[in-house]
C-alpha cells in the first residue's frame, strides 16, 4: 500500500452529534490486533449540525497528556466537505483544505523543513473533504444499507486532488450490545491496486460511528502513516457547552512525555 497518498482517517470521520449542540467524545487508536494503544483523539463540537458548525480535534499519546497535533474544521458553506486544517507538531507535517472568494485551496507540507504546497480546485459540489464523509454516508444511508454502492470523490491533500473511493455496506456487527452497519470504502480503479480497504461501523439506531479500521493521518516516528482501529465508546461522550477557543490555544508538544 503505497500509504502517504491516502489521508481518509478515522480523526477525518467525526461521528454526529445532531441532539446537543455542543458536545464532546473520544476515539482511541489501537493496532489493528488491539493489543497496543497508538494515541487518543479528543473531539470538541460547537453547534452540531448547525450552518456555523465548528470543531476541534485534539491527539494525544494516551489520555491526559499533552497534545501533540490539532485539526480544527468548519463547516459553514458545505457539509459534506468542510474547510478544516491539521497539524502534527512532532514532525511539522500540515494538511488541509481553505475556502475564500477564489475558490477551493487544498494544501499540504511534509514537514517542519519541508515546502509547503498548494493547488486551488474546482468549486464542485461532488467534492467529499475529511469529516464531510460523515454527512455523506448519512445522506445515502438508506440506498447503502439496501445494497447499493456509492462513488466518492474524497480529497487527499497529499495529492493535492481528489481520488474516487467506493461505499458500500459489507456486513453487519454488534458494538457495545447494538446492531451496526459496516461499510467499506475501496479505491475505485487502477489506483485500488495501492491502497487498503477501509471500514466504518455506524450504529444503526441513529447512524453513529462508532468504529474505524484503516490507514490513519497520524505518523509513527519513522514518517509511517498508522494503521488502527478505532472505538468511539458511547460512555465517553458528554453533551455539554465546549470552549473552541481554549483548545485552539493549548500549545502543541513536539514529542510524547
Amino acid at each position: 500500500m503505497h500509504a502517504p497518498l491516502l489521508t481518509i482517517c478515522a480523526c477525518c470521520l467525526l461521528a454526529s452529534a445532531a441532539s446537543a449542540a455542543d458536545s464532546s467524545f473520544t476515539g482511541y487508536a489501537r493496532s489493528l490486533d488491539g493489543r497496543d494503544l497508538l494515541y487518543v483523539e479528543s473531539h470538541a463540537i460547537s453547534g452540531a449540525g448547525n450552518a456555523d458548525e465548528t470543531r476541534v480535534v485534539l491527539y494525544r499519546c494516551s489520555a491526559g497528556s499533552a497534545p501533540f497535533a490539532r485539526k480544527g474544521l468548519d463547516y459553514a458553506t458545505n457539509r459534506i466537505a468542510p474547510a478544516f486544517e491539521f497539524e502534527d507538531a512532532r514532525s511539522g507535517f500540515a494538511e488541509g483544505l481553505k475556502r475564500d472568494t477564489d475558490g477551493l485551496e487544498v494544501f499540504e507540507r511534509a514537514g517542519a523543513t519541508a515546502a509547503r504546497r498548494s493547488e486551488t480546485l474546482p468549486r464542485t459540489g461532488a467534492l467529499v473533504a475529511d469529516a464531510g464523509f460523515d454527512e455523506f454516508v448519512h445522506t445515502r444511508w438508506d440506498s447503502l444499507e439496501q445494497g447499493a454502492s456509492a462513488e466518492v470523490p474524497f480529497l487527499v491533500p497529499s495529492r493535492l486532488d481528489s481520488v474516487t473511493f467506493k461505499a458500500r455496506k459489507v456486513s453487519e456487527a454488534i458494538i457495545e450490545g447494538e446492531a451496526a452497519n459496516v461499510f467499506r470504502l475501496s479505491v475505485a480503479g487502477p489506483l485500488g491496486w495501492f491502497f487498503s480497504d477501509i471500514d466504518v461501523s455506524y450504529r444503526k439506531r441513529d447512524r453513529r460511528l462508532m468504529r474505524y479500521r484503516g490507514i490513519t493521518n497520524i505518523r509513527d516516528a519513522t514518517g509511517a502513516m498508522l494503521s488502527a482501529q478505532i472505538d468511539f465508546p458511547s460512555a465517553g461522550r458528554n453533551d455539554a457547552p465546549v470552549d473552541l477557543a481554549a483548545l485552539r490555544a493549548l500549545p502543541l508538544v513536539s514529542r510524547c512525555r
